[in-house]
């Protein structure tokens, strides 16, 4: 079957686990790409290539699929979309606890740790954009609190070179440090425990002294948060783009 440059053909093919659906999508690249997104597998490859080809190159990774799907099957399990959760009226989670959304006449976003509140204006109560940006402000505020107590107080465990704390918000990755001392670190963090936020926290001051994932490295991390092991295998199973469901 032909398809044009946009389109997207829905195919089946039988691996040694069972039935693997994916998303065939021809483009003018060379070579054949696999990606999973919100949608499942998807496979781009160039028109020339016949799909008995894709096909054979499919079955070649079939274990990395399997793995890769099952991933992907449970991180739609355990999350959302933070617009999901504000349209169906749910709760927010902030450092892994349930925080109700208010409307009120106040003209600007709050968030009550004490009472588990964020308060969103009234006047964007009937816009869903307006209130989803306004939710995110007070969201990023509550994290750079967060993010800097937690960093600071980490920091007195060990000498660590001089540090800033900065908010990013990528979807590939929780956070990042350079050589110029510059932690960011992923705003969505703060949906997340605690211990998850101080792990990503640790890991990145860790690389303030070693630029890699050497035994010293790991050994660094281990001086800053010794029980580290088990929300690092934790949010290796979570995408930093989704939100955890309660």
């Amino acid at each position: 079957m032909s398809v044009s440059s946009t389109d997207i053909e829905q195919r089946a093919l039988e691996l040694p686990w069972g039935l693997c659906h994916y998303s065939l999508k021809r483009s003018k690249r060379r070579s054949i790409g696999f990606l999973i997104t919100d949608d499942g597998l998807q496979i781009s490859a160039p028109h020339r290539v016949a799909l008995a080809e894709i096909e054979r190159i499919i079955a070649s990774k079939s274990t990395w699929i399997e793995k890769s799907l099952l991933r992907w099957e449970s991180r739609k399990h355990n999350s959302t979309s933070l617009e999901t959760l504000l349209a169906n009226g749910h709760a927010i989670p902030v450092r892994g606890l349930a925080f109700q959304v208010e409307h009120t006449s106040t003209s600007r976003p709050m968030l009550n740790p004490w009472t588990q509140h964020i308060t969103l204006p009234g006047s964007v109560r009937h816009s869903p954009p307006a209130q989803l940006k306004s939710l995110e402000k007070v969201l990023k505020t509550h994290a750079k609190e967060v993010f800097t107590h937690m960093a600071q107080t980490l920091a007195q465990r060990m000498e660590l070179p001089a540090f800033q704390i900065r908010l990013s918000s990528p979807n590939a990755r929780w956070g990042s440090c350079n050589s110029r001392g510059e932690v960011r670190l992923n705003w969505r963090l703060v949906h997340y425990p605690l211990p998850m936020i101080e792990y990503v926290i640790a890991h990145e001051l860790a690389h303030l002294k070693e630029m890699n994932h050497s035994p010293r490295f790991w050994a660094i991390v281990e001086q800053l948060m010794p029980n580290y092991r088990e929300p690092h295998k934790a949010l290796s199973q979570l995408s930093p783009s989704e939100v955890p469901r309660l």
